[in-house]
């Protein structure tokens, strides 16, 4: 038996796997928003941050694959702490759960089932371009890169389209909300001297999540970001 296979038999050791995997998947949420908030530098500084990104192949695929792995095995030891949780209080938590447990604790399991539905189309829309063909066509294609930017604001022109996106934002940051707090826990930043701070931490980190992702939808339906045309 492996030194992993050993870690995944226990619970601390599904804990621990869900928290390293749980901050990988943070760090590509934070730098994930870190480059869709270049659309407010404008559509040079957005199309060459898109360009190196594929210009990189090293980076590109490293974090594809990185993702593909952490991302089933978050999914898994999470499906399996609940099972575990569960056969160890069939009766449930009683009053208990009703005073300990927060909103953003309650929305784990169907925000998590409603994140990976996301996950799937907005890869499918903006990566792949099955949702919109049109994306790979030479109307997207500059001189020597593709106009990654015109193609995120003709995305988010759709009102439809903006206002799932925003919606999954708020699963996606109470799901974080959640997530961090019980990743400190786990890690061993859980004291009652530096829970507050805790609480206060991951919804902090929650909150900028929110308004970075959400600010470039909101920008384009407001027109506060310039229009391009292909």
């Amino acid at each position: 038996m492996t030194w992993f296979s050993t870690l995944w038999a226990s619970t601390i050791g599904k804990k621990i796997v869900m928290a390293v995997t749980g901050l990988i998947l943070f760090g590509f949420v934070l730098g994930h928003m870190t480059g869709n908030l270049l659309v407010w530098a404008g559509p040079e500084a957005f199309n060459d941050y898109a360009a190196m990104l594929k210009g990189n192949p090293f980076l590109l695929w490293g974090t594809r694959l990185t993702l593909l792995a952490a991302t089933p095995i978050h999914i898994v030891s999470a499906i399996q702490l609940v099972k575990l949780n569960a056969a160890a209080r069939p009766q449930g938590y009683k009053k208990l759960g009703s005073s300990s447990s927060t909103f953003a604790s309650k929305t784990m399991k169907y925000g998590g089932l409603w994140l990976l539905g996301f996950l799937v189309f907005h890869l499918l829309h903006y990566t792949v371009h099955i949702v919109e063909p049109a994306y790979s066509t030479a109307a997207y294609m500059l001189a020597d890169q593709h106009n990654a930017y015109a193609m995120v604001l003709d995305g988010f022109g759709n009102q439809v389209l903006s206002g799932v996106y925003i919606f999954s934002m708020v699963f996606l940051c109470l799901h974080i909300d959640h997530g961090a707090w019980s990743l400190l826990q786990t890690l061993g930043f859980s004291h009652p001297k530096y829970n507050a701070m805790r609480r206060n931490a991951a919804r902090a980190f929650a909150a900028l999540l929110f308004i970075g992702f959400c600010s470039v939808p909101v920008g384009v339906l407001a027109n506060l970001v310039p229009a391009v045309t292909p």
